[in-house]
């Protein structure tokens, strides 16, 4: 993702002016492109010299060049998940409170063409209920499957159907979840599968289902409404039966609102900012108390 925010930059004429990696090679590959200074470690970094900062760290690694970054007013974009859990979200979060910086995290479905389309289709009549599924295989960085590490499948990758879910459904308020553990002998210790049930404010209910024990992606959000079913498939969600146009540059979208916001301190075009993405990370949090207490949770959160 540090890549594909740094094209973005260029493209939108941005000056990409430090690679920060505890990989050197690969940050000086990357910089190399750019003309960037190479560090090491965020705390080597010259913040004064910085307007804007992608933060691309896996979600173990949140927290404190992010902090400092907010805390000297730079804009900061994160991708998703936010960290490990709420906590990390919070502080960071409070950072930029402090700096007065503009925020925004990397749940770049929100951009998507057919996921604004699906959205205005589903206000003008009422929303239901809906079911995500969120399907594929291990993904193959050494801290994917490590728990403690990412905080599993549930809270790495499906992040992202949590959001859509709130998106269309609501704030959620109350959380059911069960899992399949790693079949024996596995290298990994995430779960195999996890189906999840939804409460939003309002009533409405939503379901997702989720694994990493497949060889294919198979993705899917599917909206019902009093009048009609509103289906979004494949990990583009392209809208079935729409009538929206192809978005060849989903990432490059939201990189180019976020960057906006940065220039010119216009914060509307930000679909997704760390105090909406708190709240997404809360449902997340919900649903693994959920799976270790096998009943019902709610969600108890109060934005900082």
């Amino acid at each position: 993702m540090g890549k594909q925010h740094a094209q973005a930059c260029a493209r939108l004429e941005v000056d990409v002016r430090l690679v920060c990696d505890p990989d050197v090679e690969r940050a000086r590959e990357l910089a190399g492109k750019f003309g960037a200074q190479v560090v090491e470690k965020g705390d080597q970094i010259d913040w004064s010299d910085v307007d804007a900062a992608f933060c691309c760290t896996p979600p173990f690694a949140r927290g404190p060049a992010e902090c400092a970054a907010a805390e000297a007013g730079v804009a900061l974009f994160m991708e998703k998940p936010i960290g490990l859990s709420l906590a990390t979200g919070e502080e960071i979060f409070r950072a930029a409170q402090q700096g007065g910086g503009i925020t925004a995290v990397g749940y770049m479905n929100r951009y998507r063409n057919s996921v604004r389309r699906a959205k205005q289709l589903a206000a003008e009549t009422e929303v239901l209920g809906a079911i995500c599924h969120w399907v594929g295989a291990i993904y193959r960085v050494p801290w994917w499957g490590k728990r403690e590490l990412s905080g599993g499948q549930i809270n790495e990758q499906c992040t992202h159907a949590f959001d859509l879910l709130r998106h269309f459904c609501g704030e959620i308020v109350e959380v059911s979840a069960m899992s399949q553990p790693p079949p024996p002998g596995a290298a990994e210790d995430i779960d195999a599968a996890t189906s999840v049930i939804l409460r939003a404010e309002n009533g409405t209910l939503a379901m997702l289902y989720a694994s990493c024990a497949a060889e294919a992606k198979q993705i899917g959000l599917y909206v019902f409404t009093k009048t009609k079913q509103i289906s979004l498939d494949g990990w583009n969600l392209e809208l079935r039966d729409g009538d929206c146009k192809d978005q060849p540059d989903v990432f490059g979208d939201e990189a180019e609102a976020f960057l906006h916001a940065a220039k010119t301190g216009d914060r509307s075009a930000i679909l997704s900012d760390l105090g909406d993405a708190l709240r997404t990370q809360a449902v997340v949090d919900t649903a693994v108390r959920a799976l270790a207490s096998r009943r019902s949770e709610r969600v108890d959160y109060s934005p900082p």
